[in-house]
This record gives C-alpha cells, sequence and structure tokens, in this order.
C-alpha cells in the first residue's frame, strides 16, 4: 500500500521517507504485544485460582475473552488437567521407585547367594583344614622326636667340621711359631757357674749367638748386645702374634724406615692408630717458626710417648746421668717381658706367672711356649659323630667348665674360640699381675742391686792374696793387678757380677754351709775405677 504523503509503498525493505510511514510500521507490533501482556494476566490469574484452590465453580468456568470478545481459557478444564497432569508425575514417581526397589532385591538376591556359596566354600576349607591337622598330628611325637635328632646330628656334625677345621689350624699355627722361633735361633745351653752349678743360658740370633738376659740380670748387659737381643725378641714376639692371630696388650712398634729401634707403648696407648716419630728424633722443620711447624709441635705433644727397648750406654751409667730415659727403658723392658708371659698365659702357661719373678726370664718363658711347647693339644683320635647322641638336661643352668686351653687355640682372629668371649675371659681372669708392678718391682730390685754393686764377697784364699798384696806394695797394688789381668773395661779388679743376697754368704772355698772364720773372709767395699 502506497503512502498517502511521500506516495511510496511502506514495508521493513524499503526506508522510511515520512512520519507515517514509520508509525504504521510499529502499529502492527504494538498491536501484537498488547494481545500478549493481557494473555499474561489473563493467565496469571488462573494460575492464581489454581494455586490457591478456591472452591468457586463459577470462577472456574468464568471464560476469558480477549478485546474481540474471543474464548481464551477455561478454568474449570484447566484444573483438571493440572490434576491429571499432577496424578500421572506421581505414578511416574511410585513406578520409578518400585523398579529401584526391584533392582535392589534382585542385587541383594544375588549378594546372598554369593555370600552362601562362600560359606559352603569356607566350611569345605574347614573340613580340610581339620583333615589335613588330624593327617599331621598323627604320630607327631614320634616324628618331632626323628626331626630334632636330625637336627642335633647336623648340629653335631657341623660342630665336628668345625672343631676339625681349628684344629688344623692350631696345628698349622704351631708349626708356624715353633719355625719361626728355630728360624730366630731360639736356643738353650747349659754352662757351669762359678759354684760349680748348672745354668740355663738362652740365645736367639742365628750367628751372633745373643744371649736374652733375665731382668734381674741387666746390671751386667753390654749395650749393644742387651739392644740387639731386645730388638730380635721383639721383631719374634711380633711375628708370634701375628701367627697366633692375638693382640699384644702393650703395642710393639718394631724397626721400620726412620724408626731404626724397637719401642712398645703402654696398654693406654696401643693401637691408636697414629705414626708416631721416633723417640728424640726431629722433624727438620721444626726449627721455623711457621703456623705449620707450631701445628706440627702441638700435634706431636699430644702423641703418644713409645718406651724405648734399646741403650747407648751401660744401664748403670744410664741410671745415673739420664733417670728419664732410664725409667722409659725400665717400663718398655717390664711392658716387653710383661707381653711375653701375657701370650704363654694365653696359650696355655696360666698358672706360671703369679708373680712378677716368673716374668724376668724372657728367654725361658719363650723357650718353653715355642720350643717345648708344653701346652700342646693333643690330636683327637675319635668322631664324635660315632657315638650316640646325649640330650643336654633341660634344668641345667650352670655351662660346664672349660678345660685347660692349648697352644694355638685361643686367638682374637677366629670366631672359634674367641678370645674375648665371656667364658674365655672368665677362664683368663683372676690375674692380678700388671705392667706397673713389674716395673715397680724392676726397678726396686735394680735400684737395690745398684746400691750393693760396690760391695763383694772375698773368699778366703783372696782375702789372703789381698794381704798378702797390700803388705808388699800398699800403692800399687790395685795396678798390678789390672795389668796382670788384662781388664780393659774401665772397672776395679774386684768388681765382681752381682749375684743374690741369698746365694753370696756361701761363696768361698766351695764348702757349703761351713761355717768361716770371722776376720778371714766376708763383705768388704771396694772403689769403683769405671771413671779412671
Amino acid at each position: 500500500m502506497e503512502c498517502d504523503i511521500c506516495g511510496k509503498a511502506g514495508g521493513l525493505a524499503s526506508p522510511f521517507h515520512c512520519i507515517t510511514c514509520a508509525r504504521s510500521a510499529v502499529e502492527l507490533p504494538r498491536i501484537q504485544l498488547a494481545m500478549c501482556l493481557i494473555d499474561r494476566d489473563v493467565v496469571g490469574k488462573h494460575v492464581q485460582v489454581v494455586i490457591e484452590g478456591s472452591n468457586d465453580k463459577s470462577s472456574q468456568h468464568v471464560s476469558l475473552t480477549d478485546s474481540k470478545g474471543g474464548l481464551l481459557v477455561d478454568r474449570y478444564e484447566c484444573t483438571n488437567n493440572v490434576n491429571l497432569h499432577r496424578t500421572k508425575a506421581e505414578t511416574a514417581s511410585i513406578e520409578e521407585r518400585i523398579q529401584l526397589i526391584t533392582e535392589q532385591a534382585a542385587l541383594l538376591r544375588e549378594q546372598m547367594e554369593a555370600t552362601r556359596k562362600q560359606l559352603e566354600a569356607k566350611r569345605a576349607a574347614n573340613a580340610q583344614r581339620k583333615s589335613d591337622l588330624s593327617s599331621v598330628t598323627y604320630g607327631i611325637e614320634s616324628r618331632r622326636a626323628n626331626e630334632l635328632d636330625k637336627v642335633q646330628q647336623n648340629l653335631k656334625r657341623m660342630d665336628y667340621k668345625s672343631d676339625k677345621v681349628h684344629h688344623e689350624t692350631i696345628e698349622m699355627r704351631m708349626y708356624l711359631c715353633n719355625t719361626a722361633a728355630k728360624l730366630a735361633g731360639l736356643k738353650m745351653t747349659r754352662r757351669k757357674t762359678k759354684e760349680g752349678g748348672i745354668k740355663d743360658v738362652f740365645n736367639i740370633g742365628p750367628g751372633t749367638r745373643l744371649r736374652i738376659h733375665d731382668l734381674r740380670d741387666l746390671q751386667d748387659a753390654q749395650p749393644d748386645n742387651l739392644s740387639a737381643s731386645l730388638g730380635a725378641v721383639a721383631h719374634l714376639l711380633v711375628r708370634i702374634a701375628a701367627y697366633l692371630g692375638v693382640r699384644l696388650p702393650a703395642e710393639i712398634t718394631v724397626p721400620y724406615n726412620d724408626y731404626p729401634q724397637p719401642t712398645v707403648f703402654p696398654p693406654a696407648s696401643s693401637y691408636q692408630g697414629k705414626k708416631v716419630p721416633f723417640p728424640g728424633s726431629t722433624p727438620s722443620h721444626s726449627s721455623s717458626n711457621s703456623p705449620e711447624a707450631s701445628r706440627t709441635l702441638e700435634t706431636r705433644a699430644q702423641l703418644p710417648k713409645p718406651r724405648t727397648l734399646f741403650l747407648d750406654r751401660p744401664i748403670g751409667h744410664l741410671a745415673a746421668e739420664d733417670p728419664p730415659a732410664y725409667a722409659l727403658f725400665i717400663e718398655g723392658i717390664s711392658l716387653l717381658a710383661y707381653n711375653i708371659a701375657w701370650l704363654c698365659r694365653t696359650q696355655g702357661l696360666k698358672e706360671d706367672f703369679d708373680d712378677w719373678e716368673a716374668v724376668c726370664p724372657m728367654g725361658r718363658n719363650l723357650y718353653r711356649l715355642l720350643i717345648s711347647q708344653e701346652t700342646r693339644t693333643p690330636p683327637k683320635s675319635e668322631n664324635p659323630l660315632d657315638k650316640d647322641i646325649v640330650p643336654a638336661k633341660p634344668n641345667s643352668r650352670t655351662p660346664p667348665m672349660r678345660g685347660p686351653a692349648g697352644f694355638g687355640e685361643l686367638s682374637h682372629a677366629t670366631s672359634h674360640s674367641f678370645l674375648n668371649t665371656a667364658e674365655n675371659v672368665q677362664y683368663l681372669s683372676g690375674w692380678k699381675l700388671t705392667p706397673t708392678k713389674v716395673k715397680d718391682e724392676l726397678k726396686a730390685y735394680l735400684l737395690a742391686e745398684q746400691q750393693a754393686q760396690e760391695w763383694d764377697v772375698v773368699n778366703q784364699k783372696e782375702w789372703e792374696d789381698m794381704e798378702q798384696l797390700i803388705a808388699e806394695d800398699p800403692v800399687v797394688v790395685g795396678e798390678n793387678r789390672k795389668d796382670s789381668q788384662g781388664l780393659d773395661d774401665g772397672r776395679s779388679y774386684l768388681t765382681s757380677t752381682t749375684t743374690n743376697k741369698t746365694t753370696t754368704s756361701q761363696v768361698g772355698d766351695g764348702v757349703e754351709g761351713e761355717e768361716r772364720k770371722r776376720g778371714s773372709s766376708g763383705w768388704t767395699k771396694v772403689k769403683s775405677r769405671t771413671d779412671d
């Protein structure tokens, strides 16, 4: 339709050129909007009536008409439709719930069936286990005794094999120690004494024949021979300890590079794993004032101090000129003798070292242990498996007493017969002798010998000869005797070997127990000519 004003056809596709065209374009949407609003109001009132549940049928049957007078909604029919939909919804909900209950009941039936089957399986398994238990427990006492016998036989067999291997180890240790002692030249010789008796002298060394001095006879020992003898004994003792697999109480350090002489440490300072310099040696950088030298000196001061086993002068001179060095040497040789005694005691000679005097003859102790082998274990000739096994008494709580140990049996290197087990520690306990006691007793003994060294016993013939010489020439009698006897050791011709006080009263004309005439012989004090 063309516009009366602009003469153009109006529409949404063509642009508007006047107000009339624009108004005509929006008139139809406005009418439709008004109809929608009216319908909304009618439906809202109907819904309100339905929700409030009004029983007024007139209101339910009131017809709603639009602006043109048309019928829009019947309230009664709408209420019936809502009730129908509500009933259908409730019916659907009930049917869904019934279906869920049915499914749950089916699931419960399945679970009950599975549980029933499981119970039946468990009942069958329990019945089988009861049957097996009855069959297993049938004759269990006899079968248990048989199994116990088998276990005991296996234990017996293992113990026998272990004892056999250990016995072979002992035999090899004995062979190695005996061979090492023979190669070191450890021998015993018998010599006649001035009193006419026989004395056992023990030497070491294949060619030099060094004498192993008794600790009580150190006054007459030459420094070089004594040092060489102690070095050989220390070497042999370290080798024997390695063969036996034992660790000595006092650690011995044998000579090595920049360590020319053997030393020994006290038990409290032994086996610390520290490299200790040789006693008396001075590092090349010790005279420097550098911090490194200071730290070296501080570290050196904290190291343990070894005890010497060598001499550079006679022991009497050392005691008078250098008492600290003398004390270190006495302690070192006491520790060496204590090591030998401890080794002998752990290898079978358990009852022979209760007194410090038994520790002094180091050569005798080594000879008894290594050459004579007084504690040699006899070989086992019978197999314990051949005999019936005697079960142990169940009520016996006290362990059996341990038999005496043999040579090479106890050691620190094997689990069999380990030296530090409670049984072996208890077996070796009760030794009251200590290195300190040996050192103190030896120092006191040597001090008494040094004080009595200027005194000697003169027999009847020597006393008459001395009186005759003094009467003839009282001034040069010492020089004449010295030249005639050819003594060149710096001592007086009247100085003799120190002897025990118990035997000096019976030395003289060779008659034991004979009374001497008063004034004819006895003790006399002579002046030593060592410093001449």
